[in-house]
């Protein structure tokens, strides 16, 4: 059993007048922002060296782990949502429709993209200030996960972290910050038998090839 890291680096969001903007004297690398309040941090897993010999990626467990205290500068009421995502066919996070349908029904669900299968992991956090921590500590209001941890014949595991403000209901003013991430899996790769295997790598191929990525 194998035990892979990859890394989300620091958001740093400020808002003024309506629009958030990412402060890049603070912000880590990697974040882009597809549409005003909607943030994204991409990475990936590069599992090739595991699947050598047509071996099948089963998975033992998989987690998300951050550090320090998120912060909201704002009033009480000011959140954002942030969705922590393992994925073994991409998602493309410029289709910034798509993106919307899935803050509200999460991937994996009726009428969103992906199957169940492919969402291997999702976790959805919402942090928020109230009265006693008004201007600074955010609080976490909400916490769900969902996921399959399906094994894959796919030779990556997409990471995604997704960082969601509804901007007109935040103070005039207001400073966003997501902390760091490290996303871990355990994996172990087995042997199939050859029909399953063919069928599985056909099936994350042609979802693959339905996004036209690499």
């Amino acid at each position: 059993m194998k035990t892979l890291a990859k890394y989300h680096d620091a958001l740093f969001v400020t808002i003024a007048g309506g629009t958030a903007t990412i402060d890049r004297s603070l912000a880590g690398s990697g974040w882009t922002s597809p549409t005003n309040g909607l943030f994204v941090s991409e990475n990936y897993y590069d599992l090739a060296g595991l699947s050598m010999d047509d071996e099948t990626i089963f998975f033992e467990g998989m987690a998300v782990q951050q550090t320090g205290i998120p912060a909201i500068t704002g009033a009480a009421g000011d959140n954002y949502i942030q969705y922590d995502i393992m994925t073994s066919i991409p998602i493309d996070t410029s289709d910034v429709t798509m993106l919307g349908l899935f803050t509200v029904r999460g991937l994996g669900f009726p009428g969103v993209e992906l199957n169940y299968e492919h969402v291997l992991y999702q976790r959805t956090r919402r942090y928020t200030l109230d009265l006693d921590t008004t201007a600074r500590m955010a609080m976490l209001a909400l916490d769900e996960q969902s996921g399959s941890m399906a094994p894959t014949a796919s030779d990556r595991i997409y990471c995604y972290r997704i960082v969601a403000l509804d901007v007109s209901t935040l103070a005039s003013a207001a400073n966003i910050n997501v902390q760091p991430a490290r996303y871990l899996i355990q994996a172990v790769p087995k042997a199939e038998p050859e029909y399953e295997y063919l069928m599985r790598l056909k099936r994350s191929y042609d979802l693959q090839q339905s996004h036209d990525e690499d």
